[in-house]
């Protein structure tokens, strides 16, 4: 098991309260008008607690590295903490819309939004229909993350703003074309990785890591770009891992069903491996990707078939392939050496971990 790193948590808790913050004002001033308004607030978070604060941690050490510092404390980090708390909520506006296209039941081992409230209606024997109900719900609920997000980027600089709004760009079309390419069955590598790209490396990394670096003040076309080479191995291998997960991890620990990955027909490289090495025997089997009511013994079917091949061996070789590409970009950056030092075992610790 990889324990989460000391700096990722340092940020965490203060991204958590922060949040908190945000939470109770807005609980206090929706309370005065109608006390049941509170409850989209409430669900928010609920759904936003707990996570790895990946995007959070890594715009902040950016704007630490930027700001020519070394550690936590050594200026004002009240415009940080807000970026970072901007990240967290545009992340729970994408997950909760991710889990009503998924169908999903869970989220960190958590009732999904959509789930919750439509056994509410059913539980308060309200009128029209539950599934319904809890998926316009969520949808709101998402919205109004959305919104938060925004309000807390507040006052950018016309380079973050510019930033923020490509990333914004980039998950919603990264959304689009993990929707789109599950639907036809479009298991390529091409794909698989132009996918990973919007949605992890550049969303969960790359975008974080700039948008933090120019909190500092303008950042120079060099330094983006450095950031952008170290951020997009390091998301790819972010996204490969994930995706091992999704078909091979543990249950309790990532929050999830595991195997809902094969249900929906995700394109990953994992899969787009299996495909180019497998046998027609075997690719008849595979064929049952993207079918909602794949079996138990189907998915290990298909799970075998993963590994016969060496899809999954290959992944992991590619992963450390990455690691090792952020981990010599990382020593270039101009940072203090405890920032580069930092974002190496951030590096590390996104391919690493099993949840």
């Amino acid at each position: 098991m990889t324990d989460t790193p000391a700096d990722l948590l340092a940020v965490a808790d203060l991204v958590d309260a922060r949040l908190e913050q945000v939470f109770e004002t807005q609980r206090a001033t929706w309370a005065a008008v109608d006390p049941r308004l509170v409850e989209a607030v409430d669900e928010l978070a609920r759904i936003t607690r707990g996570g790895k604060r990946l995007r959070a941690g890594f715009c902040y050490w950016a704007w630490i590295g930027a700001a020519g510092d070394e550690k936590i404390g050594d200026r004002d980090d009240s415009a940080a903490i807000d970026a970072c708390a901007s990240f967290e909520l545009l992340q729970a506006f994408a997950l909760i819309h991710d889990d009503i296209m998924d169908d999903a039941d869970t989220r960190r081992s958590e009732p999904t939004i959509h789930v919750e409230q439509a056994k509410r209606l059913e539980v308060e024997g309200w009128k029209g229909e539950p599934r319904r109900y809890g998926d316009g719900v969520a949808i709101l609920v998402g919205d109004l993350s959305h919104v938060y997000a925004d309000q807390l980027i507040g006052d950018a600089s016309v380079q973050t703003r510019d930033l923020w709004n490509q990333l914004r760009i980039e998950l919603n079309l990264g959304q689009y074309l993990d929707m789109r390419s599950a639907a036809s069955g479009d298991f390529d590598r091409a794909t698989a990785q132009r996918v990973a790209t919007f949605k992890s490396a550049l969303y969960t990394i790359v975008r974080p890591l700039q948008l933090g670096a120019t909190l500092a003040g303008p950042a120079t076309p060099d330094l983006l770009t450095g950031l952008d080479r170290y951020g997009r191995p390091a998301g790819q291998a972010f996204q490969l891992r994930d995706d091992l997960l999704g078909v091979l991890g543990d249950e309790a620990r990532v929050g999830k069903p595991v195997g809902n990955d094969l249900r929906e027909g995700k394109p990953t490289e994992l899969v787009a491996v299996a495909v180019e090495r497998a046998s027609p025997s075997d690719r008849s089997t595979l064929d049952g990707i993207g079918r909602p009511d794949l079996s138990r013994e189907q998915t290990l079917a298909i799970i075998d078939i993963l590994q016969r091949t060496g899809a999954v061996a290959e992944i992991e070789r590619r992963i450390d392939e990455l690691v090792d590409q952020a981990t010599r970009v990382a020593d270039d950056l101009p940072f203090a050496l405890g920032v580069r030092e930092t974002l190496i075992v951030f590096a590390n610790y996104v391919a690493a971990r099993q949840h």
